[in-house]
């Protein structure tokens, strides 16, 4: 019960939710007096145990038995009274000692401790050396850790630890601890071989010994006598390898942190130490690498080299270079591991010799080839490599080159031989040579062509290395052989025509000759010289040329024929007539001289016959100083030549097919000229044709108005002569006008003229009908009003004027907007145009228009004319589909109409009511097609310049959209291209996917993946042409469900079984497939497992089920399981005989693969079926006698039962009861099938159950 140990404890307890009086832990012992029933006496502090807290005349110890203490909790007060009352009390224990106190770890200057934590209201204090710690208690479940640090390494420490509640202590509990000692210092390693290193160390003092951890082992090592340093070697290490020793001071089986040190063993010495190749100057070494850490010393010479181990598992390699050519050297080889190395291998090897000198071919036929070389040394022999063979080859005696000669070699063929020089089995590197056979000779060596300076030889080519020489007339020429396969070409030039020549011709295969082969072939002659036309006429060319020599005749080819023409006697030129030839035509002759029927290249000659006369010979025209020829033009090769007044001019045939014409100029007007024509082909004329012609006379002078009015102007000439009479044109009149008498000048006037009108007047002189060239001069009459004043065109900010114009003296004045223009007079009788710019668009103006003529006006006209509107802004396409595109722009004004020009057609849209856009439906459009539109604004018939805007119709959507294919994640979607360059787009799910039309001309296919399975999915498919798409096509596709989960068999009997599902959802059915068979199931109600019994089967049957979930059609990939029907139950099965203490059962057996199971007393017996077909029998023993037992049996197929069948049967003494039956059987019966029978008969007539039946057979 509680301690209470000053007034602190009594507010403590006063202040528990308690009224009334309570025993607290003090009683008077009798002996001692007052006592707390805490008797540990460390618990109390200083005055502890003696606090009291009596009321006022207590303890009063009425009747000597008031030997307990109560509290009374409203004061706080003792009172003493009988132990016998009965009271509440406080209990206030001492905590207890911790649990589980413990050294965690230390090291040289610390100790942590562990304990048990005993609850959150305990606490803790600690003492050790004189001092206590209080601790407190940890948050959480686990054990108290607390280090006391600050302490001395290697020595003992004694630690007290209480637990505390309430400032009462327990009793306390008590360990011993020790703190690591000081790591030992000065560790090193002082030195190694290959299985060995010594470690050395200071020793720390004589009661600190040692542990040395290394290779997971430790050794002990014991203080040393004295304060030495410490030697120890550890050894039976492997070779070249680090080692990490760790040595721990330990005191008081304590050990220190520990200090390490790294050490390496000396590596073996290299294997394997040998000269893997050497050359002149250089030796190749090689040795079997360590591993990746270790390097190497190699020392020759007196120096030494440092060789790093190379990457891979291959042998070290190192080469010597700079040595002197066949001399013999040693190699000592240290392997190096961290510095340290191994013990010395060495070898003695030799560099190769130097390589001969002098190589050279000395001399060779098709079939050998003879070496020479310079002799090294009496020691040095040689090796001679060619053809993957060797020849050894010694060295000769004397000083003399070494000479070889290889035999037995292929003609015209290139060999490389490599010569080593051999010293104590050692070749040099090789020096390479190669040489050649002579090639064979040349075969089927020809002339293919000659001509008068060359001959063109051809012979077979041997191969691409043999080229050739050629020898003739003391000359040689070098041929190389041609690319590819055929024969060689070669012409020999700068030779004399009609002459024999001999030529030879050698192989060459790398400057070696064959024997050569000799060829005789001839030049063409020369070609005959000055050939010519010696005369022509319109059907026949006379040709001429210089003899040659007898016996050189002549070919002429002309028009596809040839000629054989002799060489005539005599020394003169050969003349040869060809005829029956056209008139003015060129031909061309080919002539060949012909030696030993070998002709010359031949000479070209071109001659024409004579051309015809030219006919229509006329004069076509002439003025006072000229007269125009003009006749029929006979082609495009024949020229002319006109002859007049004692000279000629050539003139050229025209282009085209028309008539030639030709002006004589500089002629005296009023004169007849004589003209004689020829015609000219290739310099020859024809006969000629001759015409007689006059020139004009010169015209009028002094041609002038000498009055005019409104309706008339007079006109006034000087006269010429007698003869010459004049012609007036004007209008399009021409009025003849005869010479007056006398010498004064003509006046003629020209009436009913229009006002203000300028006038042309032509006046030509005329002599012998022949008009002079004319002279013009221009009056007017007074001006009339402008006629014909239109608006001819006009644009958003200009309008074009026109009106007729009357004169070319006729000016203009303009008025519009209280502006006015002057207009000059235009130029020529056209229609006056006129531009009126800085206009506003769409605008009504109002024009006046003045003639004037002499700065006089006429009477005003003016006309009223609109500019063109402003070009519709925003013209685009708004929509559009397979038929039919929508364009839109933005409107005007009320008063602007349009006009749409597409594919030459034109449609009118008038301005619609309110302020939107304007829209337009253009249909019957072409599917996936481009069109180009122009829109023009109107404004009071006015258009403007209009705008363009491509559009196209959306493509057709596809056809034939389906699904090909579909599993539980995707649908695979076919349709049919449209054409290249039409893709399409898919959407689903608020996803597109842009699909390319493929190469090739088969449907589209298209896998969408990543579905949800069984869920129907709807498709939208468009078609896409330049960005449009077409108003799509829907397809609606389902994915294939999930397979049914926990497809399991729940039961079986002899003719069914029960499976069982999970149902994917209400709108999924199932196909069930056995045997062949297929049974629909349509979907339940709810989403509890779905149940399905498959009746009408075999009992003892093993059946394959594959459910296959299916929605809309589809079916999911199918889930299998295997289940079995139950077998049969035995028949027959009965009791065959019994005892007192057993019964046997006996039954029939129903297959070979059917055992049983047989029931009785809550327990079972498995039964195997025995072999063979006999009934089955099982005897049941430890029975009790004159007991009825029910048995049930079950007939078993791979762990199926049947529903089984019970008898009751029973336990003996037997009673045998005999009865003579006489049977009447209808077939024969066995002993078995007979007692099955009577029982049968038997229980029909209810004889008790428990009743067997033996037959015993007895013979008649």
């Amino acid at each position: 019960m509680a301690t209470i140990e000053n007034s602190a404890d009594v507010e403590a307890v006063k202040n528990l939710n308690y009224t009334g009086k309570a025993w607290i832990g003090l009683y008077d012992e009798l002996v001692n007096s007052w006592k707390w029933s805490l008797s540990n006496s460390s618990f109390y502090g200083e005055g502890a145990s003696t606090f009291r807290n009596w009321d006022s005349a207590e303890p009063t110890n009425i009747g000597g038995i008031e030997n307990c203490v109560v509290l009374y909790s409203s004061t706080g007060k003792w009172h003493d009274y009988p132990c016998s009352s009965t009271f509440h009390f406080v209990c206030y224990n001492a905590p207890k000692n911790p649990e589980g106190f413990r050294l965690l770890r230390q090291d040289e200057s610390s100790i942590t401790l562990q304990w048990n934590r005993v609850n959150s209201s305990i606490s803790f204090i600690l003492q050790f050396s004189g001092t206590e710690t209080n601790i407190r208690a940890s948050d959480g479940d686990g054990p108290v850790n607390y280090t006391v640090s600050s302490l001395s390494a290697g020595a003992k420490y004694r630690f007290t630890l209480f637990s505390v509640f309430e400032s009462i202590r327990s009793s306390g509990v008590s360990i011993a601890a020790a703190t690591a000692p000081q790591n030992a210092e000065s560790f090193t390693s002082l030195r190694q071989d290959e299985t060995s290193i010594t470690l050395q160390w200071d020793v720390v003092n004589n009661n600190v010994s040692f542990i040395l951890q290394y290779n997971e082992t430790e050794l002990n090592i014991t203080p040393p006598a004295g304060q030495q340093p410490l030697l120890l070697t550890v050894s039976s290490l492997t070779p070249g390898t680090r080692y990490t020793f760790t040595l721990f001071s330990v005191f008081e089986s304590i050990r220190s942190s520990g200090v390490s040190i790294a050490a390496v063993t000396a590596p073996e010495s290299a294997e394997g130490f040998r000269a893997s190749g050497q050359n002149e100057s250089s030796i190749t070494l090689q040795w079997n690498k360590g591993d990746n850490r270790t390097s190497f010393v190699l020392q020759f010479n007196g120096s030494e080299t440092n060789i790093s181990s190379p990457d891979g598992d291959g042998p070290v390699t190192h080469t010597v270079t700079s040595l002197t050519a066949g001399t013999r050297y040693t190699f000592i080889l240290y392997h190096v591991f961290m510095n340290v190395r191994s013990r010395a291998v060495n070898i003695t090897v030799a560099t190769a010799p130097t390589n001969v000198e002098g190589l050279r071919a000395s001399d060779q036929d098709e079939s050998s080839i003879t070496l020479q070389w310079n002799k090294i040394n009496n020691s040095t022999s040689f090796v001679l490599q060619f053809n993957r063979s060797e020849t050894f080859i010694s060295s000769p005696d004397g000083d003399g080159p070494v000479t070889h000669t290889v035999s037995s070699l292929t003609a015209g063929t290139r060999y490389t031989f490599t010569l080593f020089s051999v010293f104590e089995s050692i070749r040099s590197s090789g020096v390479q040579f190669q040489a050649v056979t002579a090639p064979r000779n040349t075969e089927a060596v020809r002339a293919s062509g000659q001509d008068e300076s060359s001959i063109t030889l051809q012979w077979n080519k041997i191969n691409n290395s043999t080229s050739f020489v050629l020898q003739f007339n003391g000359s040689e020429t070098n041929i190389s052989s041609p690319d590819g396969d055929g024969p060689v070409n070669y012409t020999v030039s700068s030779l004399t025509a009609g002459t024999r020549y001999t030529f030879t011709l050698f192989s060459v295969f790398e400057s070696i000759r064959s024997s050569g082969v000799q060829f005789q072939a001839v030049t063409a002659p020369e070609n005959a010289e000055a050939v010519r036309a010696s005369d022509q006429d319109e059907s026949s060319i006379t040709l001429q040329w210089n003899k040659i020599n007898n016996s050189t005749s002549f070919v002429l080819q002309f028009n596809g024929s040839e000629t054989n023409i002799s060489s005539p006697d005599g020394d003169g030129p050969v003349n040869y007539t060809v005829s029956s030839l056209t008139a003015g035509t060129r031909y061309t002759f080919n002539l060949f001289s012909v030696f030993e029927s070998i002709r010359s290249s031949g000479v070209q000659l071109t001659a024409v016959t004579a051309p015809k006369n030219v006919e229509g010979l006329r004069e076509s025209d002439q003025d006072e100083s000229s007269i125009t020829l003009q006749w029929n033009k006979i082609n495009n090769s024949t020229s002319f030549v006109l002859q007049f007044n004692g000279s000629e001019t050539f003139i050229s045939s025209p282009d085209g097919d028309g008539p030639v014409n030709y002006t004589v100029s500089s002629l005296t007007a009023g004169t007849r000229y004589t003209f004689t024509l020829f015609s000219v082909f290739e310099n020859i004329r024809s006969s000629g044709v001759s015409i007689a012609a006059v020139t004009a006379p010169e015209n009028a002078e002094g041609f002038r108005a000498s009055g005019q009015n409104e309706s008339s102007i007079t006109l006034q000439w000087n006269k010429g002569d007698k003869s010459t009479s004049f012609v007036l044109q004007f209008n399009g009149t021409e009025t003849n006008i005869s010479s007056p008498d006398g010498d004064g000048p003509v006046n003629y006037t020209v009436s009913s003229l229009t006002a203000g009108t300028r006038y042309t007047f032509t006046l030509f002189s005329v002599f012998e009908n022949i008009r002079s060239s004319g002279v013009q001069f221009e009056a007017v009459t007074a001006p009339q009003n402008a006629e014909s004043f239109t608006s001819l065109r006009q644009d958003e900010t200009s309008i074009t004027l026109q009106w007729d114009v009357v004169n070319n003296n006729v000016s203009f004045i303009l008025q519009y907007n209280e502006t006015e223009l002057n207009i000059a007079p235009p130029a020529g009788q056209q229609p006056l145009l006129l531009t009126v710019s800085s206009l506003t668009a769409g605008t009504r103006y109002t024009f006046i228009l003045y003639h004037v003529f002499m700065n006089v006006r006429g009477r005003a006209v003016n006309i009223t004319v609109a500019t063109a509107p402003e070009n519709a802004e925003g013209f685009r396409a708004s929509g559009q589909n397979e038929s039919s595109i929508t364009l839109q722009w933005n409107k005007g004004d009320n008063s602007t109409s349009f006009v749409l020009q597409f594919n030459g057609s034109e449609t009118f849209i008038s301005s619609p009511d309110g302020d939107g856009p304007v829209t337009h439906i253009v249909s019957f459009l072409t599917a996936g097609t481009r069109y180009t539109f122009t829109l023009f604004s109107v404004f009071e018939s006015i258009r403007s310049s209009g705008v363009q805007f491509q559009a196209v119709t959306a493509p057709r959507n596809t056809e034939a959209v389906r699904a090909s294919d579909q599993d539980e994640s995707s649908i695979t979607l076919q349709w049919n291209k449209i054409n290249n360059s039409t893709s399409f787009v898919l959407q689903f799910n608020r996803s597109e996917t842009f699909i390319s039309s493929p190469d090739e001309d088969g449907p589209v296919t298209h896998t969408v993946s990543s579905l949800t399975a069984g869920t129907r999915y709807t498709f939208t498919l468009y078609s896409v042409f330049e960005s449009i798409r077409s108003s799509g096509v829907q397809h609606t596709a389902v994915t294939a469900p999930q397979n049914a989960e926990s497809f399991t068999s729940l039961r079986q009997d002899e003719t069914s079984i029960t499976l069982q599902w999970d149902d994917v959802n209400n709108n999924d059915s199932f196909i069930l497939q056995y045997n062949e068979t297929e049974l629909n199931i349509a979907p339940p109600a709810g989403q509890q497992p779905l149940l399905l019994t498959v009746s009408s089967l075999t009992a003892g049957t093993r059946y394959t089920f594959t459910l296959f979930s299916v929605f809309e059609n589809v079916r999911s990939s199918g889930v299998q399981l295997t289940a079995i029907t139950a077998p049969k139950n035995p028949e027959g099965f009965r009791a065959s005989e019994q005892d007192e203490t057993s019964i046997t059962l006996r039954w029939n057996k129903v297959g070979i693969n059917t055992s049983f199971v047989l029931q009785f007393n809550g327990t079972e017996t498995n039964i195997r079926a025995p072999d063979g077909d006999g009934p089955v029998k099982h005897t049941v023993t430890s029975l009790t006698a004159r007991t009825n037992y029910t048995f049930t049996l079950f007939s078993v197929f791979e762990n199926a039962r049947s529903s089984g069948v019970s008898i009751l049967a029973a336990t003996g003494p037997n009673y045998v009861l005999g009865l003579n039956l006489k049977l009447e059987l209808l077939g024969e019966m066995s002993e078995s099938e007979l007692e099955d029978a009577l029982i049968e008969l038997f229980r029909k007539y209810n004889l008790p159950p428990q009743f067997t039946l033996k037959i015993i057979s007895s013979k008649p």
